[in-house]
């Protein structure tokens, strides 16, 4: 009877207990159906079929592979002594931010290790994050050693240091990586050139809402992504 009365009376805390774990689990599961969903390349009744497509087309043409060529080159001729110069530690440049990191997930993709070239599961994440750390963290020493530009010096510190905290971040929230990118390189143009710079930040409105539409992140995702890296940016560069 007294076994009987205590199992009673621990039933509430075992029962709630249980209830956490299943909402846990629950949200594990939305967030990877959230992750694994379809980003409506497809025509589907439902949807708006050119709206879709645009947004497909932006977030390619502005992904963080894409959009590094231009920035990259862009910093590279600032104040440079030669054409040839910039070109070399451009290139150099490249290899580290982009070329091997890229390589990685094109390679991993091929082998089934990751879902996509977006890396869009958050649970996948780390070991491109770790990579391309760690690609960049040789970049940036490669230029120290060579006495490089120090514009590009600036922008492998400043992309290893936003990435490291994106990889933080992302072991719990699916932060964009592609608004991320676009509002860092932005801001580091804009502190660059100036003025003339600023209407990429209209671009970046446009990345943003592309990664909604497609469903790949929410609309504080982006928003998150966004701000990082620009408060990032204007406090290690000035």
């Amino acid at each position: 009877m007294t076994d009987h009365i205590a199992m009673n009376a621990n039933q509430p805390a075992l029962d709630e207990t249980g209830l956490l774990e299943a909402e846990f689990l629950e949200a594990e599961q939305l967030e990877e159906a959230f992750d694994a969903a379809p980003d409506l390349a497809t025509p589907l009744a439902t949807s708006k079929p050119l709206r879709v497509r645009c947004a497909r087309a932006i977030s390619n043409i502005l992904s963080p592979a894409a959009l590094s060529v231009p920035m990259i080159l862009l910093v590279a001729f600032y104040q440079a002594s030669s054409i040839a110069n910039a070109l070399i530690y451009a290139a150099i440049t490249l290899f580290f931010l982009c070329v091997g990191p890229f390589g990685y997930v094109l390679v991993n993709v091929r082998l089934g290790k990751l879902s996509d070239v977006d890396v869009s599961k958050r649970s996948e994440r780390v070991g491109p994050f770790i990579f391309g750390l760690l690609s960049i963290c040789l970049g940036w020493f490669a230029l120290v050693l060579m006495h490089g530009p120090s514009p590009l010096i600036s922008v492998l510190m400043v992309t290893a240091i936003s990435g490291l905290i994106m990889m933080i971040i992302t072991l719990w929230w699916k932060i964009s990586l592609h608004a991320s990118s676009l509002a860092g390189a932005a801001t580091m143009l804009t502190a660059f050139y100036g003025t003339t710079m600023l209407p990429l930040f209209g671009l970046l409105i446009l990345v943003c809402w592309s990664r909604v539409v497609l469903r790949r992140h929410t609309t504080a995702q982006v928003i998150a992504g966004s701000l990082l890296s620009i408060v990032l940016t204007v406090l290690l560069l000035h």
